[in-house]
């Protein structure tokens, strides 16, 4: 069965005048199917975000390839990637649009996936409902918690439906019992809808809710005298 998304021994050079910053020195190579959740895990600074906006296509690796549903998109766009598979993606950081509500947001997003007017409200309340969110549907993302503010982005990516779902750092900036609040969702995204996960985490118990595990290494630096500082 052909992958959703797959990547093959993928790096990253970043350069410098006193050598290379190289992430994934070795090459990352994973492949993500249908009902698949698969956790990177790696210290800060070790390329997580990194490895996402490779995935989606908001940057270009050094070497290597990625693939979804078969199809070579290292040099396509987010769009490409979305036309072969239905794709959402949660970054580290809300990017809920603080001048709308939060049910306004969730409708803006079905909007740009081309989601019929009549279907948007029955998405929104659906999504509003899984997450937990159907009282603060008319609130502006200012007046929410970060925890909240999380489970709206989450919401968002669920009400599009997508097959494949990429997560950043889902408990980057929430506390304790927020991220016990977000993790199970995610969970229950994976197991009661069959979305495919692609989440990032420095935090092993948050990987451990992952069917698959993927460690990241540090990066190395290569100076210029050809020295290699790292690992």
């Amino acid at each position: 069965m052909t992958s959703l998304l797959e990547t093959v021994t993928v790096t990253i050079d970043y350069p410098y005048s006193e050598g290379v910053l190289k992430l994934y020195d070795e090459g990352v190579s994973m492949k993500i199917g249908k009902g698949d959740f698969t956790a990177v895990l790696g210290g800060s600074g070790w390329g997580k975000s990194t490895l996402v906006n490779l995935v989606l296509g908001l940057e270009r690796p050094s070497a290597g390839a990625v693939y979804f549903n078969g199809e070579d998109v290292t040099r396509r766009s987010f769009v490409k990637r979305c036309s072969l598979v239905r794709t959402a993606a949660v970054f580290q950081r809300p990017t809920a649009i603080p001048q709308l509500t939060v049910a306004q947001n969730l409708s803006v997003a079905l909007s740009f996936a081309s989601v019929p007017r009549k279907e948007r409200d029955e998405r929104v309340r659906e999504s509003l409902g899984f997450f937990g969110l159907e009282m603060l549907s008319r609130s502006y993302p200012d007046a929410l918690s970060a925890g909240q503010r999380r489970r709206v982005d989450l919401a968002r990516a669920l009400a599009v439906r997508p097959d494949f779902l990429v997560v950043d750092e889902p408990t980057g900036d929430l506390d304790s019992s927020a991220s016990n609040l977000v993790m199970p969702l995610l969970r229950g995204l994976n197991h009661d809808h069959g979305m495919a996960i692609l989440m990032t985490t420095a935090l092993p118990r948050c990987a451990a809710i992952a069917k698959s595990l993927l460690h990241l290494k540090p990066p190395v630096f290569v100076s210029s005298e050809n020295r290699m500082v790292g690992h």
